[in-house]
């Protein structure tokens, strides 16, 4: 094949070319953490992994898991759907490795595709390109914000199915709801919001009806569904909108907007621009509505407002997609296609040298000391982490014991005050504090607690409450009730 007869071939080709292009690049984006550190990413795999077991344990025998307060917090919508999954023999740790990698490649997959249906292929292989290009939706990933993702995916076949009046928006509006709050607040609003608007023009179609009056059944189930958790799941979190505002407001863990602009400023102004150019096509879809509800947490700074930056970055891909061919095809000169170009390179280098900031906060060498744990302690021991990365660590990969951290879970009964006491407090104070807890108690030593407390760490150390247990990472107490 000679270069003309190749042009001809890419010519003919290039939808295809570029969906496996940036196919490619989206595998290398989101598997090179797997491969570079070898270890679950994010803040919350033991947690994932916890619940996961214990969702999956009751499940055999049909009923629900008695969980403490803090673990009823998280909804349990994908623990119980991943369950059967489980009892056939899907290992849990494939769950929180390499499928995670590969969800936000199925999840961008997804929204391109249902966008090219909704507005054109070109825009849908867009859609591709522009999360790529994404700082916050690899931040996300990276922070494995596992249920924000799995709801999302859940919403956007809502979106679809409600633009078709089908059925189906039923049970995925449900299962998007279940799983995660914050994307179900989302959801529920903007479908909500749209399907008032919608009475008008489609009352006098049967099937819009039914699906009302089934929407209806749902919400009544999905209310039964949180009652159990109503206090800490729902009222909690509802009040605190209403009350926690500006600076009083939690921001959540993501990074400061301007990080966004510096990181993904060529993306947000597409996504913007996108939606003004929307406009004169319609107005008040769900994807337009879904942008207005994340920029109302984010502009006026309700509680954990930063959080909603992922589900407002991947509300605005659409957009971005259609500012970008519409660009492309206003300015269709040669010299503005390779401005355009320029500038889309120059956004994958920042992005791509903004992902080299993130790296995960606990190793291999960490994990595989939790892991060998139960070879060193009694069935019935407790384990108490010192500070609250290995807390959750700890907890996933030693679901059959009692866990302890600082802040994190209900068990020791400790005050903030109580636990300065036991970190930079007098060996009496420790006693003091070690004694209201049954043996067996172990203290987890790791490198993140030698890297948080530095040279305070040796008062703990050497304290005559604590001996060090050969062969393990632990103090085991000596001064705790028999």
């Amino acid at each position: 094949m000679n270069i003309k007869q190749f042009s001809l071939w890419l010519q003919s080709h290039k939808s295809i070319v570029a969906v496996v292009l940036f196919l490619t690049l989206l595998v290398a984006k989101f598997f090179w953490p797997f491969f570079l550190y070898d270890v679950p990413l994010g803040y919350d795999p033991g947690l994932y992994r916890y619940l996961f077991l214990q969702y999956t344990e009751s499940i055999k025998n049909l009923e629900l898991p008695e969980l403490l307060p803090w673990a009823s917090e998280h909804p349990p919508g994908l623990f119980v759907l991943s369950a059967p999954f489980i009892i056939a023999g899907l290992p849990v740790d494939m769950i929180i490795g390499w499928m995670w990698n590969l969800f936000p490649i199925i999840l961008i997959s997804t929204l391109a595709l249902i966008i090219a249906r909704r507005e054109g292929k070109t825009i849908g292989i867009c859609v591709l390109l522009i999360g790529l290009l994404s700082q916050a939706y690899f931040d996300g990933f990276f922070a494995m914000y596992m249920k924000a993702y799995v709801s999302l995916f859940f919403t956007i076949l809502t979106y679809y199915a409600a633009e078709k009046h089908s059925f189906w928006l039923v049970p995925s509006a449900l299962a998007a709801v279940m799983i995660h709050q914050q994307t179900g607040l989302i959801l529920t609003v903007s479908l909500g919001i749209w399907w008032v608007l919608s009475l008008k023009r489609s009352w006098s179609d049967k099937k819009f009806r039914r699906i009302t009056y089934v929407l209806g059944l749902a919400g009544a189930l999905a209310v039964l569904w949180y009652i159990p958790q109503w206090e800490r799941a729902i009222w909690s979190p509802l009040k605190s909108i209403i009350l926690l505002r500006g600076d009083n407001a939690p921001a959540g863990a993501f990074p400061a907007t301007t990080f966004y602009v510096r990181t993904m400023g060529v993306v947000l102004f597409l996504g913007i621009f996108g939606i003004v150019v929307s406009f004169g096509k319609e107005r008040g879809s769900l994807w337009q509505l879904s942008v207005l509800v994340c920029a109302i947490f984010i502009v006026f700074r309700l509680v954990f407002y930063r959080r909603f930056y992922l589900q407002l970055d991947f509300f605005l891909m659409p957009f971005a997609a259609i500012a970008l061919v519409w660009i492309w095809n206003t300015a269709s000169s040669r010299w503005a296609h390779s401005m355009l170009l320029l500038v889309l390179i120059g956004q994958a280098v920042v992005g791509f040298q903004a992902m080299e900031l993130r790296k995960p906060r606990f190793g291999t060498y960490e994990l595989s000391q939790i892991s060998s744990l139960p070879e060193h302690i009694e069935p019935d021991a407790s384990v108490i982490a010192l500070e609250n990365i290995s807390g959750m660590w700890l907890r996933g990969w030693l679901p059959l014991h009692r866990i302890g951290a600082p802040g994190l879970f209900d068990y020791p009964e400790w005050s903030y005050a109580d636990w300065e006491l036991f970190i930079d407090g007098s060996n009496e104070q420790r006693r003091t504090l070690l004694e209201e807890l049954e043996e067996p108690v172990y203290f987890l030593l790791t490198p993140s607690f030698s890297r948080f407390y530095g040279s305070r760490a040796n008062a703990i150390i050497n304290d005559p409450c604590l001996r060090v247990v050969v062969d393990a990472p632990l103090l085991q107490s000596v001064c705790s009730q028999d």
